[in-house]
């Protein structure tokens, strides 16, 4: 459950929870801790309990209290549930409150942070680094693109011309995308969008202040030409071998994706007003076109995934099922013939971790994740954060558990704007 106000509507006893600080996210000299607040709706005396536990992101017991409280009919009972002590440090915290009263109970949890910019990550990056995407690019560049823009009349609208991309990217391999122009004079800020994990990118025909490219790295939507894997073998094909894994291409995918909107300023685009954007898989690649190229004005990383993988790991212990991807890459490694162990797994996904390519980001960068999120914790995902090194980066955190609330999209189209 998120932060708000939740009810035993059959038992007469409402409560509302709430944090010291609105976002969960507790800095510096902040007091930690929720806003306890009961009533009881009932015409009887209401006898109850309260179980108090925090535990951190290893799974470690951190707090623990047992609360008694009685309240008198139709009166209230309020409580200022303080959760510091000498086991508080800077990180993420699963805070559960196990209510009872009158022979019923509920179960509730929150997540909140404490200091999520101090938090330490073990950041792993080989001293080839730079060397083997340097490597990788002079190979992305030895290949002709052959860009190819076709307009489609079917995708297109009245106020909205949609062109299929086409190009040449590592391994020949054909990627393509859909590129939306407003159809008034004059030129556009552009938004270049990366695809979530398999996401099958679609026009945006709708956006009319500016242009949106939309990419499908190779094996997305219609860039399955020579990749067509599933859910649970896109992201281990080659894992062993760091020069033949997926994400050496895909990478590259992404970054001739942004060299195409250079390119091509002729299509009404402001090549001097681009941002890139992603969410998942889309906000690693995202931070990967970043670091890569400092052309861009801005970078929107929202919830990314593969950020931190020992963390990941780490996390995925305390998981009574085990989250994508250490799923993914467990089952790869747990298969003896691909002669990989998990300190190899560490060693080749160093290369591709997206923490390791944030140091070299330049542009202004909007970060938003949620507290709760068992794909990637945000005690992984703040490794990203934390490694970006410009004063220009903001942080938004939303206590949602499905993704970001509307709060977040508003600030996100806020942010945009006073960017471009």
């Amino acid at each position: 459950m998120s932060i708000g106000s939740f009810c035993f509507a059959q038992k007469g006893l409402s409560y509302d929870i709430r944090p010291f600080k609105k976002d969960g996210i507790f800095r510096n000299d902040d007091k930690v801790g929720y806003d306890l607040r009961f009533k009881n709706n009932t015409g009887e005396k209401v006898r109850g309990s309260i179980k108090v536990e925090v535990k951190n992101y290893k799974g470690e017991q951190t707090f623990n209290q047992d609360i008694g409280f009685t309240i008198d009919a139709n009166r209230s009972y309020a409580n200022d549930l303080k959760l510091e002590n000498d086991r508080t440090v800077a990180g993420f915290y699963q805070l559960r409150l196990i209510v009872t009263a009158n022979k019923y109970n509920d179960t509730l949890f929150y997540s909140y942070g404490v200091d999520p910019e101090k938090i330490y990550s073990n950041v792993n990056r080989p001293t080839d680094f730079d060397q083997f995407w340097e490597d990788a690019k002079r190979d992305l560049v030895n290949i002709d693109p052959k860009f190819r823009v076709t307009r489609r009349g079917d995708q297109s609208t009245r106020d909205v011309d949609v062109f299929l991309v086409e190009f040449q990217s590592l391994d020949y391999q054909t990627i393509r995308g859909w590129l939306s122009v407003p159809k008034d004079k004059g030129k556009y800020n552009v938004l270049y969008e990366l695809p979530g994990y398999l996401e099958d990118m679609r026009p945006d025909s709708l956006r009319k202040d500016m242009a949106v490219f939309r990419l499908n790295v190779r094996g997305h939507g219609n860039s399955k030409d020579n990749t067509n894997a599933d859910f649970n073998t896109f992201n281990i094909i080659n894992l062993n071998d760091k020069y033949r894994y997926i994400y050496r291409g895909v990478y590259m995918d992404a970054l001739r994706g942004l060299d195409f909107i250079y390119r091509n300023e002729q299509l009404k685009l402001d090549i001097k007003k681009v941002i890139v954007k992603g969410q998942g898989q889309g906000a690693a690649l995202a931070a990967v076109v970043a670091s890569m190229d400092t052309r861009p004005m801005g970078c929107i990383l929202e919830t990314p995934v593969y950020t931190d993988m020992r963390t990941l790991f780490v996390l995925a212990e305390t998981q009574s099922v085990t989250p994508w991807p250490v799923k993914n890459f467990q089952a790869y490694i747990s298969n003896p013939r691909n002669r990989l162990n998990k300190e190899g797994l560490f060693r080749n996904w160093d290369y591709f971790d997206p923490v390791n390519f944030a140091t070299n980001i330049r542009c202004k960068v909007l970060f938003g994740h949620n507290l709760k999120n068992t794909v990637c914790p945000p005690q992984a995902a703040i490794a990203l954060y934390n490694q970006i090194r410009i004063d220009n980066r903001e942080i938004f955190m939303s206590p949602e558990e499905g993704g970001m609330n509307y709060v977040y999209y508003s600030f996100q189209n806020y942010w945009i704007k006073k960017i471009f």
